[in-house]
């Protein structure tokens, strides 16, 4: 076989692993472009702001609604400790929080006990007033309830206290403790349950999240990195390919 036949066959042979490396290297190509573009436009586009909706990506990430959950009903409403997230309905509320110890209707006002302190919203969920230890609120809060006359009253542990209407006074609350009615959690309804299953899930991941861990591989485990790095490899050799495809056709 003369030189410029084997020539002319190790050309073509490289011809066919470079098409095919193009071919690989190509998706690869357009995850990190796509990706990096939007990346660099989070801020613009609010990426960081905006939360994935979607159901199978969730699922990806182990993202799931919270085990716990504590609901009081409020009237015709309800007050539900979802996780860390507190709701009237549908509407979360203001804060993070650790345990619901109680809510009632009491005057014009939604009275939310939760951790050592008291929330006061309005039926439209708008908040009040934040009470704590420092407005006088009892230490070690296990119940919220209303008396005989109509008076809230919070068991406070070794005693039951009162507040003043203006709530910025805790009293000792003097009277027959059986006729307190001490408020209950109550069984949280399916349509309820699914409604804050969807909000919680679709408050967690934010897309930026998303296009960094695609942009990276990480979306994909340990072994996504190992992809992308693989990928990079590929470019690599894609670029020395053709050069030196360039440099031999000169030939």
């Amino acid at each position: 076989m003369s030189r410029h036949r084997k020539h002319r066959l190790k050309l073509r042979s490289l011809y066919v692993w470079h098409r095919y490396i193009g071919l690989v290297a190509a998706l690869f190509i357009a995850v990190l472009s796509i990706t990096g573009v939007l990346l660099n436009h989070t801020e613009r586009l609010g990426l960081d702001q905006h939360h994935v909706q979607t159901d199978l990506v969730l699922d990806w990430y182990g993202i799931h609604a919270p085990q716990t959950m504590t609901s009081f009903k409020v009237g015709t409403r309800r007050i539900t400790l979802f996780g860390h997230h507190l709701y009237l309905d549908t509407l979360e509320l203001p804060g993070t929080h650790q345990q619901l110890i109680g809510a009632t209707k009491f005057t014009d006002y939604i009275v939310v006990a939760v951790d050592n302190s008291i929330f006061l919203f309005t039926p439209q969920g708008e908040l009040v007033e934040h009470l704590d230890g420092v407005d006088g609120v009892p230490s070690g809060m296990r119940s919220l309830g209303i008396d005989g006359f109509g008076s809230l009253v919070v068991d406070g542990g070794h005693a039951i206290y009162q507040p003043a209407t203006d709530f910025l006074k805790w009293t000792h609350w003097e009277g027959d403790a059986k006729a307190i009615e001490w408020k209950q959690p109550a069984p949280l309804p399916g349509p309820l349950y699914r409604a804050l299953v969807e909000h919680y899930r679709g408050e967690v991941l934010p897309v930026e999240r998303v296009l960094l861990d695609l942009h990276s591989g990480r979306i994909f485990g340990r072994y996504g990195v190992w992809v992308m790095d693989a990928a990079a490899v590929l470019l690599i050799l894609l670029s020395v390919t053709g050069i030196w495809m360039w440099l031999r056709r000169g030939r």
